[in-house]
């Protein structure tokens, strides 16, 4: 069957082909976001469509001149086409290894040249020219998986079999060249046959690919956007810590597993003491100045599995899983004891009140919430600068 074809036919066929998938590049290029590649992506489709249009109107008895045009747009093809991909995935911090290629791709026309004009020799043509799109095919196939975002992409995967596929087709014929035997005419090859239909094939699909390669960069920059949002709209400005929203969300949920599975849970409410008169004498600059200064402390004071949010104004929380009462009250100690004996710089020394409250069973996170707040109000009414413990719901009691 393949024997019925028309090579000529095939190459002009596969020409149009070449030239659609050139022109829905070209408009992805300049309608769509694209990054740092998808021009010399473009190249690379430009160049193979010129070289199979040029190919395809040669006739039985074509001149040097056109098989040597020939050999030059199909052999900068995969040179530009590695460009692009060292470029789109940042492999080299130099030039020089893309530019090992474009060397490559001349010393080969140099081979070109000699057995085109000087020597004319078909065989030793096709061999140089096969081995060097082999291996130019095969650095791009291979040398972008160095990189874990390369090694993470379906499309890079899509692109890289394609790569190998051609390469083995090249290397084949250079292969096929270097058997004794009679030259075997281009135009009636059933390997340049197959050839065509393989590069057909091919091509669209790797022009998918590296669509496919700059989607998959739009949606990973479009969920970290997301993310990011998400992450703003649950953070404090002031104090970058999570915010209430964020902090109620969690204590829903930490609340949840506790009571189905039997863990202890607990929590801190702190607020600083005499807060208000820091604003008057010195200014917001200097409150604020405090409420950063403050968290970062009681961040260090806290583990990293604990969540630790500004509730609002001057008051902090921290939800501590997997622990009991008691030792959440030492941990609230430690706290208070470490901000009371730090310097504030001109503010002068700081103080902070703190309640403590382990969830029972069956208590609804609302309710442990208010309790937990009424020992922090107790903690004030004592004379601030301490820690009282919710012990159950018989009412706060100051922590040993």
């Amino acid at each position: 069957m393949i024997e019925s074809l028309d090579v000529r036919t095939l190459a002009f066929v596969g020409s149009l082909v070449f030239l659609s998938v050139t022109g829905v590049m070209a408009l992805v290029y300049v309608s769509q976001r694209v990054y740092g590649g998808f021009r010399e992506w473009l190249g690379w489709q430009i160049a193979v469509t010129l070289g199979v249009m040029v190919f395809a109107l040669r006739g039985p008895d074509p001149s040097a001149t056109l098989i040597f045009l020939t050999n030059v747009l199909l052999l900068t093809a995969p040179a530009l086409l590695f460009d692009g991909l060292a470029r789109f995935h940042g492999l080299h911090r130099s030039r020089a290894p893309v530019w090992t290629n474009y060397g490559l791709v001349a010393v080969a026309l140099l081979f070109q040249i000699w057995f085109c004009f000087v020597e004319p020799d078909i065989d030793s043509r096709l061999v140089v020219y096969s081995v060097t799109r082999a291996l130019l095919q095969l650095r791009c196939a291979f040398e972008p998986l160095r990189l874990a975002s390369a090694r993470r992409s379906p499309a890079f995967w899509l692109l890289s079999a394609i790569m190998v596929l051609l390469s083995v087709s090249e290397l084949h014929h250079a292969w096929r060249a270097l058997q004794p035997g009679p030259i075997e005419a281009p135009l009636d090859s059933d390997n340049v046959r197959l050839a065509l239909i393989l590069a057909i094939v091919a091509d669209i699909v790797a022009a998918y690919g590296l669509v496919l390669l700059t989607n998959e960069r739009v949606e990973s920059e479009l969920h970290a956007a997301r993310h990011d949002i998400e992450v703003l709209a649950r953070t404090d400005s002031l104090t970058g810590l999570w915010n209430r929203r964020h902090f109620e969300d969690t204590l829903e949920a930490e609340v949840a597993r506790a009571q189905r599975y039997g863990t202890p849970l607990s929590l801190l409410a702190l607020d600083a003491d005499h807060f208000k008169r820091v604003n008057d004498e010195l200014g917001h600059h200097a409150g604020d100045a405090v409420l950063r200064e403050v968290a970062r402390q009681v961040g260090a004071g806290i583990r990293r599995s604990d969540v630790l949010c500004r509730w609002g104004g001057e008051e902090f929380m921290v939800l501590v899983p997997g622990t009991g009462l008691l030792q959440a009250a030492v941990m609230a100690e430690k706290i208070r004891q470490g901000i009371a004996t730090h310097v504030f710089g001109l503010v002068g020394p700081v103080t902070v009140s703190i309640g403590v409250g382990e969830v029972e069973a069956g208590e609804a996170a609302e309710d442990w919430l208010r309790r937990v707040d009424a020992a922090l109000y107790e903690a004030k009414l004592q004379g601030r600068n301490r820690v009282v413990v919710a012990d159950g719901t018989a009412g706060p009691q100051r922590a040993a």
